[in-house]
C-alpha cells in the first residue's frame, strides 16, 4: 500500500519543478518527482563501468600515438583527455547527476588543472 507525503515548494522551487517536468518525458509529476529523487540516490555503477572502458580504449589509444623516445610524451595527456572529458559529461546531465558527481570530485579543482595546462 502507498503512503502519501505532502511535501510544500517555495515559489522558486514550484518554477524549476515545473521546468523540469516540462522538459522530461514524465506522464505526471509525482512520476517526475519520484524518478528524479530516486534515481539521484541510486548510483549509476552500469554508467561507470561502460566509462572505465572507455578510458581504458582511450588510454592504449594516446599510447599508440604517443613517441616512442623517453621524454618525448606528455605524462600528464591522459590525465588531461580525462579531465576534459569529465568537465563535458558533466555540463551534458541534469542537475541531481551533477549534484551526485560534485559530493565526490570538485569540478573547479579540475577546471584549474586544464586551465594550467
Amino acid at each position: 500500500m502507498g503512503r502519501y507525503v505532502p511535501i510544500r515548494f517555495n515559489d522558486d522551487e514550484a518554477a524549476f519543478l515545473e521546468r523540469s517536468f516540462a522538459a522530461s518525458e514524465d506522464a505526471a509529476l509525482s512520476t517526475h518527482i519520484k524518478r528524479v529523487y530516486f534515481d539521484a540516490l541510486r548510483p549509476n555503477t552500469d554508467a561507470l563501468q561502460g566509462v572505465r572502458s572507455e578510458l581504458e580504449r582511450i588510454g592504449m589509444a594516446i599510447g599508440r600515438l604517443q613517441p616512442p623516445e623517453p621524454g618525448g610524451a606528455d605524462p600528464h595527456l591522459l590525465l588531461s583527455v580525462l579531465c576534459g572529458l569529465y568537465v563535458m559529461v558533466r555540463k551534458s546531465v541534469g542537475d541531481s547527476i551533477r549534484a551526485q558527481a560534485d559530493q565526490v570530485l570538485d569540478v573547479t579543482a579540475i577546471e584549474s588543472f586544464l586551465k594550467g595546462r
